[in-house]
């Protein structure tokens, strides 16, 4: 699986190079953002956009430069599109009496409520040697200030998903591979990027959480998960990346992670990054909406504890290898949406207790959406 992990991920680099020329004709939990400018002043045809920031779950964030999102009441900056429909007070940040409202303001309410997520996969299988997933995801960060820092503030997301399996079934004895038919997560995330120097900077993050079918909550239904990355700033278009993921799963524990950010111009962006890299070009821009297609791939997959058809309390593994081509729009207002196909390969089903041993589902296709706000 590492030697196929690797394969995937130099052939996402090659592609990405190969990519990488400058259009002729146009003007980009765990998450892993990054601050790179571009490289050079290129026009965007969106006034007072920021480059876009990509993430390694396959978002791209993006916030107007100037705006300090923790700046006292009445000192928001003045509206792009002040009579924007697509927004419930006036405009991006609030409009008309923004700061003056009893009980808090919409504006407000953006600073502490930094995003809100919704995302689904789709990963068929009904044959006996296939397994069909439906994942459900929904999750909230907020953004807290902290160690007086307003710029690097902690950023807490709780999050909850629902696991729907179709297969496999055991049909034992022998004790064979079997799945309950939904399996939970129930989390809470807490990250912190702080820019240590102007050329070096943090991501850091500790998850805890509980997963399980919940028939039965026991000590290992409780898992602690966390990152700890550095970045080096090399040049406005450059970064390296080095550090390790812990995952605490029964096959792999600890994950190293790392690699490239480069970002050439405003309209590419390469993450040459262990384990999910990504590359993304903008494909155009009308109105206030920017469109990206990008490359991406991904070590998916989690761990639960179950309750098995034989009765016994097992935990068990779903670990796939994911390679994706997809399409992303980032509007004005901060809503960003996605759509993408790919491919999952190298997939297993390890149980802690390795009865039965690990059982590998056939390789196919999967579809995912998602909406950020």
């Amino acid at each position: 699986m590492v030697k196929t992990a690797a394969y995937m991920f130099g052939l996402l680099v090659l592609l990405g190079l190969t990519l990488g020329a400058p259009a002729e004709a146009q003007s980009p939990r765990m998450q892993f953002p990054s601050s790179v400018p571009a490289a050079q002043p290129i026009p965007n045809p969106l006034p007072g956009t920021a480059v876009p920031t990509a993430t390694l779950d396959g978002t791209i964030q993006s916030l107007p430069p100037g705006w300090d999102p923790y700046a006292p009441p009445g000192s928001a900056p003045p509206a792009l599109f002040p009579q924007d429909p697509y927004l419930p007070y006036g405009g991006p940040y609030g409009g008309a009496g923004d700061g003056a409202s009893p009980g808090g303001t919409y504006a407000t309410m953006r600073r502490f409520l930094d995003e809100l997520r919704f995302d689904y996969v789709w990963i068929p299988g009904t044959a006996p040697d296939e397994l069909g997933v439906h994942d459900v995801e929904l999750s909230a960060t907020f953004a807290i200030p902290f160690l007086y820092n307003t710029q690097t503030p902690l950023l807490v997301t709780p999050g909850f998903a629902i696991h729907y399996w179709n297969g496999p079934v055991s049909v034992g004895p022998p004790p064979t591979a079997d799945l309950p038919a939904q399996t939970f997560d129930a989390y809470l995330d807490t990250a912190w990027n702080p820019q240590l120097t102007s050329w070096l900077r943090a991501d850091l993050a500790v998850r805890i959480g509980v997963y399980s079918d919940f028939e039965k909550v026991v000590e290992e239904s409780i898992r602690l998960q966390g990152r700890g990355m550095m970045i080096l700033t090399f040049s406005p278009s450059m970064e390296i990346a080095a550090g390790v993921w812990y995952l605490d799963r029964n096959s792999i524990k600890l994950l190293p992670a790392g690699g490239i950010i480069w970002t050439p111009n405003p309209d590419t962006r390469f993450e040459i990054l262990f384990p999910n890299p990504k590359l993304a070009r903008r494909l155009a821009d009308y109105g206030n909406t920017q469109w990206w297609w990008y490359l991406r791939g991904e070590y998916g997959g989690g761990n639960w504890t179950v309750r098995r058809t034989s009765g016994i309390i097992d935990e068990v593994d779903y670990n796939d290898i994911r390679a994706a081509v997809g399409v992303e729009f980032i509007r004005l207002n901060g809503l960003t949406g996605l759509f993408e196909v790919g491919v999952t390969f190298e997939r297993e089903v390890v149980y802690k207790s390795m009865l039965p041993p690990t059982f590998n589902p056939n390789s196919t296709v999967f579809l995912r959406s998602g909406l950020t706000y």
